[in-house]
């Protein structure tokens, strides 16, 4: 069964994404309340910031649910808020090495069997983000889970 890894901010964005669209949906009920109540048109501007505040929640939901790594037994995929979902499978990784110090997004890097190394930056996380601020991510939990993966697909193979 695959296992589904986000960063705290692909979580909290699940949260902020209906939020939004509420908030666009309050616009727009608003829009149309005052222009018939007040009988002119001119209330109903606020329609288009309302339609953007609709769309600007779909897309943080859309990038929040983009945001993941995934676990199976096959191998492991992953995709940042933006740009395209990247994957590896077990049979192409040699080994899994911890990420270099000055990169923080990195989760772990994968050393491929013919010495390329690929690096996993599946939880994004903001530069302004108060855990990337105060120093390095705490990708633990992501580098278990794939440690653990891999190491029972290497006792499945033996």
């Amino acid at each position: 069964m695959p296992t589904t890894i986000r960063s705290n901010d692909s979580r909290i964005n699940f949260f902020v994404g209906p939020l939004v669209i509420l908030i666009g949906i309050g616009g727009a009920l608003t829009a149309v309340i005052l222009s018939i109540a007040m009988q002119t048109a001119w209330f109903l501007m606020l329609f288009i910031p309302a339609l953007l505040g609709v769309g600007g929640g779909l897309f943080i939901l859309w990038i929040a649910r983009r945001a993941r790594l995934v676990i199976d037994d096959d191998g492991f995929r992953w995709c940042g808020f933006l740009g395209a979902e990247q994957s590896l499978r077990w049979e192409q990784v040699h080994q899994l090495l911890p990420p270099p110090a000055n990169q923080k997004q990195t989760v772990l890097v994968a050393q491929l069997h013919d010495r390329r190394q690929v690096p996993v930056r599946a939880l994004w996380t903001s530069q302004t983000s108060p855990a990337a601020l105060l120093g390095a991510a705490d990708h633990s939990e992501a580098q278990n889970a794939l440690l653990d993966a891999h190491r029972a697909w290497l006792a499945a193979r033996r």
